[in-house]
């Protein structure tokens, strides 16, 4: 597939996104799409912050420690002291191999990385593998978890708000008729979409990361020569800068 239609299609999902929150507000009206789109958005800002929290402390406490460990162990045997320092590529093959394809995807390949860390590692092997664990791995770790952390909380409180909404639909015609109903509607379908939209992109954005961003014509060329995507995939703030 040429790389400029998969930009077409991203831009064209972006587009059929909105374009059906709009209809879908219209056909229900302002009061359950008020409740929907302010749900859908406070669901966001909690599920951003509070995956924050949990993915820090979700690292911290079950992942590191047990991570420089485990590897430590694994290469003590194998690299001396005088070695550890030159031999990062020896350490990122002791990382499981999801994790080291997405080390690798991101950061580049074993000599880059060796390039970029090793000549400023020094200390014993454990020191070691802590510096690169700290500075290679958790930065991707801490975008995954967020990334997965995030949906999985907003999908929860969404599910709160929608059942909430539901019991409103009776109660549309009381406050607003017609045509100031259906307008209405739409304006915050069009909201409602654009939040969709964004948490779209952080699915396809946590895709990238466990992928190492080998999926094919999903590339940063693919999604910077498209219009409207990229967007909202430069504005997420599970951008890896």
């Amino acid at each position: 597939m040429d790389g400029s239609i998969v930009s077409l299609i991203l831009d064209l999902m972006v587009i059929l996104i909105t374009v059906g929150f709009i209809w879908y507000g219209v056909r229900r009206g302002f009061l359950v799409m008020l409740v929907n789109t302010c749900g859908r958005l406070l669901s966001c800002i909690v599920a951003y912050i509070a995956s924050r929290a949990l993915a820090t402390t979700i690292y911290n406490v079950y992942i590191h420690d047990r991570l420089v460990e485990s590897i430590s162990e694994s290469i003590s045997g194998t690299l001396s002291e005088s070695e550890a320092s030159v031999q990062v590529s020896v350490i990122l093959q002791e990382l499981p191999g999801f994790l080291r394809n997405m080390v690798y995807g991101l950061f580049g390949d074993a000599a880059t990385i060796n390039e970029t860390v090793g000549n400023a590692l020094d200390g014993s092997v454990t020191a070691i593998t802590s510096t690169i664990v700290d500075e290679i791995v958790y930065p991707i770790v801490y975008l995954v978890l967020q990334c997965l952390l995030f949906l999985v909380l907003f999908a929860c409180l969404k599910i709160i708000i929608s059942a909430l909404s539901e019991t409103l639909r009776n109660l549309r015609r009381c406050i607003l008729i017609g045509v100031p109903d259906m307008l209405a509607g739409a304006a915050l379908g069009a909201v409602e979409g654009v939040l969709t939209v964004f948490v779209v992109v952080v699915i396809i954005q946590l895709l990238i990361y466990c992928s190492g961003g080998q999926i094919p014509f999903l590339g940063d060329d693919e999604i910077q020569s498209t219009h409207l995507f990229r967007v909202f995939y430069n504005l997420s703030p599970f951008v890896d800068n």
